[in-house]
């Protein structure tokens, strides 16, 4: 059955604490898991909590590993002697299928002394790893001459990332992604409906999640759409999730032809490849896909010159357009109906409008492209407003009241507002459990987590790579960015600067709120959360490009794709439960 297996560890003279933690969520499809636990250099012992439930758990084979030190490995009866009962334990005994574990209680744990002894020096193997995919990218870049101008290999790379999404999107099975079952519902209920439904209607409780919210509580469209194509598919007889999940998946098909039919947008689209976790996001059924793609066309209708949009705004003839700053406008509704960490990229498409109209535009068409502006911008709002309009014409004005009560019903018991602050998640609400940000930062990791999470983390944090690629990914990308960031500084001028700056801000200050809620509300270290600066690089790039060195920005876009796709095929694909 569903549970959670837990590892604690404890330092010399200091005890448990649900803080010092580190917990996969297991299911009956998989058998493997990975996650990555602590330094264990310090470590004098380790709780593991196998199960939380009355009953068994069979235990096939357990390794731990530290870098530099010989791997803790339990695979046999004298290994797993070393695991002494301490809560909870009925029995404990080896067996030719594993290590079989009754627990008498919902709260079985075992503890192991740790004693780690000099390994064999990793170095060469981590230098070996290094070599190879960087002699990869180098026989790649230097053996296929008309693959090293963008125009041709941008669009190889994203088929190839095309053809991974289809993969992925096909052969995992229900549920072992970041909350899809929630989507899923959310998006179900789109097949045979057009208007949201009511908060409390029991027909929708099965949408809830643990928090006691459902997705269809929100403003946001993309369960519509994928919902309703969903119910296009039937005829072909495709599994319910499955047919879910084809809207991502169409979307990263449309984005990948828009890509090969607007040059500007190739260039802009780079960003896009240089990690697997967003790659990840078009491959299941979720919302956070539809937003990435709104922003990122919303990017390039601001940014390339000859855009529908630019071309709207500049347009000096006598007749009046108004059909594409009508259609513009329903391009723009959705980007104000996105999740709140998307308010970030909408403040820097406010201010870069105001840099392209200060130095960019001339004088004399200033007071033309902002007024037009304004009108695409308030229909954008108007049938937003209308979206939001449609959920308090089906609730009442009472909406948030309602939602606070169905919250109180549904969510599960340490999620409730009214239970006690001690008897919550420990999750939630750290700051008013007298933790301190510095601990949030130092001791929970909240920057290495958050950034692992964002370059490749897969399921409910269940597959997540070695140390190693973590460990080459960084330099790699800080390299590429330094690369942007430093040509726009030296060579970009005041506008330049002037962009880059606002860009640090923009991206600076949706961390520090990402940061700010999981001390003060809800601890997350999910990198998606920081996906709205993506399309924000996208912008600060195209002003950049033509002022970088090419030969060193297409080797290290390269190394950052080959390992984007290193991740996903052999970390992704290969550990997540699969149908075949």
């Amino acid at each position: 059955q569903k549970t959670w297996f837990n590892m604690y560890w404890a330092e010399e003279g200091n005890g448990y604490s649900k803080w010092r933690r580190a917990r996969v969520r297991l299911t009956p499809e998989k058998q493997q898991y990975s996650f990555y636990l602590t330094d264990l250099r310090k470590i004098e012992r380790l709780r593991i909590d196998p199960h939380m439930y009355e009953g068994e758990v069979i235990i096939k084979s357990l390794q731990i590993s530290q870098k530099g030190k010989k791997s803790l490995q339990f695979t046999k009866k004298s290994e797993f002697k070393q695991l002494q009962p301490l809560f909870h334990i009925g029995s404990s005994q080896w067996a030719a299928d594993g290590f079989h574990i009754s627990s008498t209680g919902n709260d079985p744990q075992l503890e192991l002394a740790v004693n780690l002894h000099e390994g064999p020096s990793r170095v060469w193997v981590l230098f070996t790893h290094i070599v190879a995919i960087f002699s990869l990218v180098f026989l790649f870049f230097f053996s296929t001459k008309i693959f090293r101008r963008e125009e041709n290999f941008i669009p190889l790379f994203f088929v190839t990332a095309f053809a991974l999404i289809v993969v992925m999107a096909a052969i995992t099975v229900e549920n072992v992604h970041p909350d899809e079952y929630v989507h899923l519902d959310a998006a179900e209920y789109y097949k045979d409906n057009f208007l949201p439904p009511t908060v409390d209607n029991p027909a929708i409780h099965h949408s809830y999640s643990v928090y006691g919210v459902s997705r269809l509580n929100g403003h946001e469209i993309s369960y519509f759409f994928t919902g309703k194509l969903s119910n296009l598919l039937q005829s072909f007889h495709l599994p319910e999730y499955l047919s879910l999940r084809a809207f991502n998946v169409l979307l990263f098909f449309l984005l990948l032809l828009y890509i090969l039919q607007s040059p500007g947008a190739r260039v802009m689209a780079v960003p896009l490849l240089i990690s697997p976790q967003i790659w990840y996001l078009f491959s299941y059924c979720n919302s956070d896909a539809f937003g990435l793609v709104v922003a990122f066309v919303v990017a390039c209708q601001i940014a390339l010159p000859h855009s529908m949009l630019n071309s709207s705004l500049l347009n000096t003839t006598q007749k009046k357009h108004a059909l594409p700053l009508l259609f513009l406008g329903f391009l723009a509704a959705p980007l104000f109906l996105l999740k709140k960490n998307y308010l970030f990229f909408i403040l820097f498409i406010a201010g870069y409008l105001a840099w392209k109209v200060f130095f960019q535009v001339e004088s004399e068409l200033r007071r033309q492209y902002c007024r037009k502006a304004v009108i695409i911008v308030c229909i954008g709002l108007s049938l937003a407003g209308l979206r939001i309009g449609a959920n308090y014409a089906v609730n009442g004005i009472d909406m948030a009241a309602k939602m606070a009560n169905i919250q109180e019903q549904l969510a599960d018991p340490m999620y409730k507002p009214s239970t006690p602050l001690e008897e919550k998640h420990p999750f939630l609400y750290r700051q008013a459990r007298g933790d301190t940000l510095e601990k949030i930062i130092v001791v929970d990791r909240w920057f290495e987590r958050t950034y692992r999470s964002a370059f490749g983390v897969y399921g409910y944090f269940t597959a997540s790579a070695v140390d190693s690629y973590y460990n080459t990914v960084r330099p790699v990308g800080i390299a590429l960015f330094l690369l942007m960031g430093i040509t726009l500084v030296f060579r970009g001028g005041v506008t330049g600067n002037l962009l880059f700056a606002f860009f640090i801000s923009c991206a600076g200050a949706l961390i520090a709120a990402s940061l700010y809620h999981s001390w003060t509300s809800d601890y997350q270290t999910q990198g998606r959360y920081l996906f709205p600066m993506i399309p924000m690089v996208c912008v600060v790039l195209y002003h950049a490009r033509p002022l970088i060195q090419g030969t060193l920005y297409k080797l290290l876009i390269t190394t950052m794709f080959v390992l984007s796709v290193y991740s996903f095929v052999f970390v992704g694909l290969m550990r997540l439960p699969k149908i075949i």
